[in-house]
């Protein structure tokens, strides 16, 4: 399990502040920055060894529902892809000094969904992406969970790997999310309307702004998902959800960013024929 704190004393699903950027390349909420202070939201346990302070939130996107995110299932690829960001707050000061330090970043991935109903958490940060359209501009936004941007699922698959943007530093423990959150089509049509250029010097959309899948190079994936006990569906709405599942098989050998893992975490490592996850819908 990975447990997410914010202090002694306070739950991290309480909400926070930042400054959301449009970075011309990217859109990335920083947390603080702002009048309003709030203790350091930490990420802990799991494959993760030390305690890892929430640093920025950013999202990938594609010009279509079937390209965008930077990790894929199977090989199919969402229209986005949310990524939340931390450094190794036992080890470092600051996100600047951990991004090139071995155990320095912990990287949560969230595969985001085309659905009917939008994630309610997605609403504060979709929302504040329509005053950043431009790159260069900045907004300050409020009552954030960050918590409430992933979804109920405690299951994961881990990997070591690098940033997905230069200089790539193979500092990272990327956690993907069993489980993914909806994005409706009009979010979705919204972060497509961001700009890479000024309004002075327009450039044209930021879509597509995701690093495309590379190869696994032999590291191992590891995963607290139980493959060997079988497990029932119960739908007790008449609403599609969407799932990636276990299955028996090889997991896609083009899923992840490259960097070869080389540290142990306290959670089972698959074989290579049992490496998969594929999405499933069910229909209640």
């Amino acid at each position: 399990m990975i447990v997410y704190s914010r202090g002694f004393h306070e739950c991290w699903t309480l909400e926070v502040s930042g400054i959301i950027n449009n970075t011309g390349h990217s859109v990335v909420l920083t947390l603080g920055g702002t009048s309003h202070h709030h203790p350091p939201i930490n990420i802990t346990g799991g494959p993760l060894s030390y305690r890892y302070q929430v640093s920025h939130v950013q999202l990938h996107f594609g010009a279509a529902d079937h390209v965008g995110s930077e990790h894929t299932i199977n090989g199919t690829a969402f229209p986005a892809e949310l990524q939340v960001y931390g450094f190794n707050a036992q080890l470092f000061s600051n996100f600047s000094e951990a991004v090139n330090k071995a155990h320095g970043v912990v990287a949560i991935s969230v595969l985001l969904q085309v659905g009917l109903q939008g994630h309610p958490g997605l609403r504060p940060l979709t929302d504040a992406v329509q005053r950043v359209q431009w790159a260069g501009t900045s907004s300050e936004v409020t009552r954030v969970g960050v918590r409430s941007l992933l979804p109920d699922s405690h299951h994961y698959i881990t990997y070591d790997g690098s940033l997905t943007q230069p200089p790539c530093h193979e500092t990272v423990t990327w956690i993907l999310v069993n489980k993914p959150v909806y994005i409706t089509k009009q979010q979705l049509h919204g972060l497509r309307q961001v700009q890479q250029g000024s309004k002075d010097m327009p450039k044209g959309r930021m879509v597509n702004n995701y690093r495309p899948a590379q190869q696994m190079y032999h590291r191992p994936i590891r995963t607290n998902i139980d493959f060997t006990n079988s497990r029932q569906l119960h739908c007790p709405s008449m609403a599609p959800q969407m799932y990636y599942t276990d299955h028996m098989g090889p997991f896609p050998p083009a899923s992840l960013p490259p960097s070869p893992c080389s540290s142990p975490f306290p959670c089972s490592e698959l074989p290579p024929h049992q490496r998969k996850l594929e999405r499933e819908k069910t229909l209640g």
